[in-house]
């Protein structure tokens, strides 16, 4: 059975992981390195059975990866350099699917 508690606790975590990455790198290069390695721990996880892996995959890594502030560094970087908004797009889908493979073939 899953407890509140357990929710809790994992996008607790996942939140300092998220805000701490934060202190330590600037946006967008938090935003991208918390959402790939997010996408890499999913893959980690991938074949747990549904309790776990509904509590780390959703609340855990959820409350770590970001994809609203992903698509607020898009506008920023779009009103300064078309360019740099689309290679960090590109480099942000093909960094999460690639790291997502990476964490399935490792797990």
């Amino acid at each position: 059975m899953i407890t509140a508690g357990a929710f809790v606790f994992a996008a607790s975590a996942g939140a300092l992981i998220r805000w701490q990455t934060g202190v330590h790198l600037p946006r967008p290069l938090g935003t991208l390195a918390v959402n790939i390695a997010g996408s890499f721990a999913l893959g980690l996880i991938a074949s747990w059975s549904p309790p776990e892996l509904t509590v780390i995959g959703v609340a855990g890594i959820g409350a770590t990866t970001t994809f609203s502030t992903l698509v607020a560094d898009l506008v920023d970087l779009w009103e300064h350099s078309h360019l740099n908004a689309v290679a960090y797009g590109v480099a942000t889908f093909l960094g999460g699917v690639g790291a997502a493979a990476l964490g399935l073939a490792a797990a």
